[in-house]
């Protein structure tokens, strides 16, 4: 009972207030929001254990293979780009809240098929291959759904603010999963260890039966729509919007700079560098812990340098602290420094741009289309991720490991351009006339 009352206590809007007193209120102090939050904060700590456990079940439990791991990994990204564009269809047409829910139920659910399997003796690699799937198109429904509801928890003006301190929890989680999760490993076998996983996933679910969402379901002028129509309506506006092209088009480029070099890098360090593996392993938690720093720091440096300053100069940035690592060998002090500071001034520098562009995308958007439109910009920012993550392994053959970390310097600075080339580049803080939303709310010649 007292924790019952406790989520109540945080999660049931009082009396309904007015619009623009809600948004005075710092994100943190309003009940729904705090709900919201602490539902992903779980879900992000079921997220990180997950990635933590499943190639170290393949791996130790299953005796799996480099290429078995990572046919795991590419399979865990697949449905963002297999189904990115017809769930965004869908979440447009459903309760969001039932959609985050399901997804959390349905991966606590496959999640808890593996301890099961592997206390039996019938756990088998293509038995992961399946949960890894299945999690990855519950995946891409709680992510477009996610992104919908926050809209519509916080006002328009708080965007920036409540991703900062989504992003702080989530990076602060990263720091202590691999540590929690390494200290169980000791004395709990790893299939079991997922246990912690799912249950997180149903305190989320749990968390989120409390959000209110004033308009889960959107339904736009009232005319059905056919399915293909809908899903071509959100991508010709995605591609045609000149001020969402730029926006998408810079967060896929760095993107896929990380997954060119991340091959790259791993082994440069260890065969060139001669880093040791161990070491290796915990230069994680510095990009893990300057990762929370960014998120701390994102709301101060938007505020004082604009929205587009601030994403031009992060991506300009992050080509410096990206040639650190081929620069090791030869700079002062031991190689080892030089990683590690790249490692956390990346998880910095990608953490502010994050921020940077978080309130734009619910803004420029109709809110009855904003689940196609999120869908459609994950198709391009994360279907780019396994391409780029091959493409990668392939230049490191081709050209060598040192170009192929000067190239993922390059397409990381790269994503100023399209900013440059934009609007973007002169915004202080968001036009407030660009608000589609709020132009509904109050029309020009009202």
């Amino acid at each position: 009972m007292p924790l019952r009352r406790t989520i109540k206590s945080i999660s049931q809007p009082s009396h309904p207030e007015d619009a623009s007193v809600r948004q005075l209120k710092p994100v943190l102090r309003q009940p729904n929001f705090r709900c919201l939050w602490l539902a992903n904060a779980f879900e992000s700590a079921a997220d990180d254990l997950l990635r933590t456990l499943l190639p170290i079940i393949a791996v130790s439990a299953l005796g799996a293979g480099a290429f078995q791991v990572s046919i795991l990994t590419a399979l865990s990204l697949s449905a963002f780009l297999l189904l990115g564009i017809p769930v965004g269809v869908w979440v447009d047409r459903m309760r969001k809240r039932r959609i985050l829910i399901g997804a959390d139920i349905l991966r606590a659910t496959v999640l808890l098929t593996i301890p099961v399997a592997f206390a039996t003796d019938t756990l088998s690699i293509w038995h992961l291959l399946v949960v890894a799937a299945v999690i990855s198109v519950a995946d891409v429904f709680f992510t477009t759904a996610d992104s919908t509801a926050l809209p519509m928890v916080v006002g328009a003006n708080q965007l920036d603010e409540a991703t900062a301190r989504l992003l702080t929890a989530k990076n602060t989680i990263s720091v202590a999963a691999p540590g929690i999760a390494g200290l169980l490993l000791r004395t709990i076998a790893a299939p079991f260890v997922l246990l912690l996983s799912a249950l997180a996933y149903l305190s989320s679910a749990f968390l989120l039966n409390s959000v209110h969402l004033p308009e889960s379901v959107q339904t736009g002028s009232g005319k059905k729509v056919n399915f293909w129509e809908s899903a071509r309506e959100g991508l010709a506006f995605t591609l045609n919007h000149r001020e969402l092209r730029p926006l998408f088009t810079s967060n896929m480029l760095i993107n896929a700079s990380t997954m060119l070099g991340a091959s790259a890098k791993v082994v440069f360090a260890l065969n060139i560098l001669l880093i040791s593996p161990a070491m290796f392993a915990s230069l994680g938690v510095l990009g893990a812990v300057g990762a929370l720093l960014g998120s701390l720091a994102a709301m101060p440096i938007v505020r004082f340098l604009g929205i587009g300053a601030c994403r031009v100069s992060a991506s300009l940035l992050s080509i410096v602290v990206v040639a650190f690592i081929p620069l090791a060998g030869s700079l002062p002090g031991s190689p080892v420094i030089w990683v590690g500071l790249s490692t956390a001034g990346w998880s910095f520098l990608t953490a502010v741009i994050v921020v940077a562009g978080s309130g734009i995308i619910p803004r420029l958007t109709e809110t009855a289309m904003l689940g196609r439109v999120s869908s459609c910009i994950r198709l391009f920012t994360l279907g780019i991720m396994p391409i780029a993550s091959l493409a990668g392994g392939a230049l490191a053959v081709w050209l060598g490991l040192v170009p192929t970390l000067w190239i993922w310097a390059c397409v990381a600075g790269a994503a100023a351009l399209p900013i440059l080339a934009s609007p973007i580049r002169s915004w202080k803080v968001f036009p407030e006339h660009l608000d589609v939303n709020q132009r509904k709310v109050n029309p020009p010649n009202a």
